[in-house]
């Protein structure tokens, strides 16, 4: 099918998805409509007194794919070597020449977390082109293993200037966006991973947003993918992927990242100026939580601020704001540092 705004969507049949293609996946019982062990409850928060967040819809109109079948947006022979000449950064932990990152983090320790995320995460579209890149995301990492969940504009991923849904994988040999490697077994036939966003926030005007949460099953150890404010489980990451992350996580992290190939501008983030405290003109996640190793949604409290190139990017924990919960805003003009 082909959406309103140009992708090709192909319904797939959910046996033949790329994610069985995965050499530990070959003999499973996974089946189409699968749901989580038991419901998770997450992100709760009292009722916000704000009226200029909006959340924003994902999922393809009339229902989508036919029963049995999953959506995965059509990739060409372009797609494939636009990406392969381009630059992948992987984490803050990399030091990537050319990469940038503004975030908050959990500081070290002996940090367990099933799961993480934010009920609302603000969307933008900073001006990314050629090779440069711009996203946001929420992280959950445990020795090699990482899991990433966000919006990105990346001409070298998807051929367009668009903010998009992602999600990104790192496990084994698995190191990919969306459905691109083995891995993330998709069960509902109306939500395409690489979504295109239309509806982008505006300073003092509508600020949209889309939730987002990634959870483990306690009963399986499968970890869960939740959009909306609903929870919608759209799809999982088996435990038998992982090493370290078959295990619970010790790393979360909220912001941005960008890039740009060394020696040249770098792109904006998030809402393209540096943040000043204010969810009205600010990019941001709020409010942020995790799930201690007991499912227990709690107010992440120790969290600390990473900025590698505070002349162009900068992040702020804004603690918590009342009625709402723990915001945490990030963003920058990006341009020139010689760096």
């Amino acid at each position: 099918m082909q959406t309103e705004y140009g992708d090709i969507i192909d319904c797939v049949d959910f046996y033949k998805q790329p994610a069985f293609d995965h050499p530990l996946l070959k003999n499973h019982t996974f089946h189409y409509g699968m749901k989580p062990s038991t419901p998770f409850h997450v992100g709760a928060r009292d009722q916000d007194s704000s009226n200029f967040t909006k959340p924003v819809s994902i999922g393809l109109k009339g229902g989508g794919c036919p029963i049995g079948t999953v959506p995965i947006r059509r990739i060409t022979k372009e797609d494939l070597i636009r990406e392969r000449l381009s630059s992948r950064t992987m984490s803050s932990d990399d030091n990537t020449p050319g990469a940038h990152y503004a975030v908050a983090r959990t500081r070290s320790g002996s940090n367990k977390f099933l799961g993480a995320g934010a009920q609302e995460i603000s969307l933008h579209n900073p001006h990314a082109s050629g090779s440069q890149y711009s996203a946001a995301k929420i992280k959950i990492q445990n020795g090699p293993d990482s899991i990433e969940v966000g919006w990105r504009v990346d001409p070298s991923l998807y051929g367009d200037s668009q903010t998009r849904l992602f999600i990104r994988l790192d496990a084994g040999q698995s190191h990919c966006f969306n459905t691109r490697c083995p891995g993330f077994i998709i069960v509902r036939s109306d939500i395409p991973l690489d979504w295109a966003f239309h509806r982008i926030s505006q300073p003092f005007g509508d600020i949209f947003f889309i939730t987002a949460y990634i959870v483990k099953d306690k009963v399986n150890g499968n970890r869960w993918l939740l959009f909306e404010e609903e929870h919608i489980a759209v799809g999982f990451w088996p435990k038998r992927i992982f090493t370290g992350l078959g295990d619970l996580a010790n790393s979360v992290e909220w912001g941005g990242e960008v890039f740009s190939p060394p020696g040249t501008p770098k792109p904006p983030m998030g809402a393209g100026h540096f943040a000043i405290g204010s969810r009205r003109v600010d990019s941001f996640f709020g409010p942020i939580a995790v799930l201690n190793e007991y499912g227990q949604t709690v107010d992440p409290d120790n969290v600390e601020e990473f900025a590698d190139n505070k002349k162009l990017y900068n992040v702020r924990n804004k603690g918590i704001e009342k009625d709402f919960g723990r915001v945490i805003l990030y963003g920058g003009r990006g341009g020139s540092t010689g760096v």
